[in-house]
């Protein structure tokens, strides 16, 4: 695949888009060659970095319903991995891994599990609180060997990336052979489209944080290019955000989600549900 440059399309080389979502000086711009959604202007690599220093919340009562709200995510994952991998203990990286709870899921699961995490928050909550080592650095500063792990995960990551094409590329290195990565994401362009106008007030693309917002078909086209296979995208849990009218939101939609999924024969992808995907390193 050609180089792109900042003007195309990183998974599709195009250079046509379509604007679909504006708020103060940044838009969203929709590929007209493969559907992929991209923030412009993009911060710097090194603005993002600073931007999530003191990104997660510092108060007991909030990281409390941080836990809950991710917790069926988390169980479900798990779950996921060992199935996709057959393994019940090996060696798993948590790449954004917050306050670690989705680490200490899978330690209690037997595995052995480390992070990463720029924020110190939630870097100094996993160590002190699970008792794992936690990188403070991003991938590409963490002198990491390569085919160290067996599974590497990232929640709701992929879409805050400057460069997701380069990072999965780091992710396969890390991997053994036949080694598995999770991705998990949102999926909220179908939504925006949807709302119209309105969308403008909800800003779900919570700009200017998410870069990128993917669907079904560009996941799979950005782990293809990354080198992935046997990838599968599925409904994967929902989290119960806090207050009741968002909780009860995300219990509505998150169970149309899966049983449409699951009645379907696992065809039917919910447009705007957050997806889970698993695939697996090419031997």
């Amino acid at each position: 695949m050609p180089e792109h440059s900042i003007d195309n399309c990183m998974l599709c080389n195009a250079s046509n888009f379509r604007i679909i979502h504006r708020k103060d000086r940044w838009y969203y711009k929709q590929c007209l060659g493969c559907s992929l959604v991209s923030l412009y202007p993009k911060p710097t690599s090194q603005e993002l970095i600073e931007s999530y220093t003191d990104y997660l919340p510092t108060k007991q009562q909030e990281i409390d319903e941080w836990e809950s709200m991710m917790k069926l995510v988390n169980s479900t994952s798990a779950d996921c991995v060992e199935s996709k991998t057959g393994i019940s203990k090996g060696r798993l990286l948590d790449i954004g891994c917050g306050y670690g709870f989705f680490l200490n899921e899978m330690k209690n699961r037997g595995w052995q599990v480390e992070g990463i995490e720029v924020s110190q928050t939630g870097r100094e909550y996993a160590r002190d609180t699970w008792h794992i080592n936690v990188y403070s650095e991003p991938l590409e500063h963490c002198n990491i060997r390569e085919n160290s792990y067996d599974v590497v995960t990232l929640f709701y990551v992929i879409e805050h990336v400057h460069d997701p094409l380069l990072l999965l590329k780091a992710v396969h290195t890390i991997l053994k052979p036949g080694g598995c990565i999770l991705l998990r994401w949102p999926h909220s362009t179908p939504i925006v489209r949807l709302l119209g106008p309105l969308s403008k007030h909800l800003d779900l693309y919570h700009t200017p944080y998410h870069l990128h917002d993917f669907s079904p078909l560009t996941i799979k086209k950005l782990l293809h290019l990354s080198n992935f296979d046997g990838i599968e995208t599925m409904i994967g849990g929902y989290t119960l955000s806090p207050g009741k009218l968002n909780r009860w939101s995300s219990i509505i939609s998150g169970t149309l989600a899966e049983i449409l999924y699951r009645l379907s024969g696992r065809k039917i992808l919910l447009p705007g549900a957050s997806k889970t995907t698993l695939a697996i390193k090419r031997m």
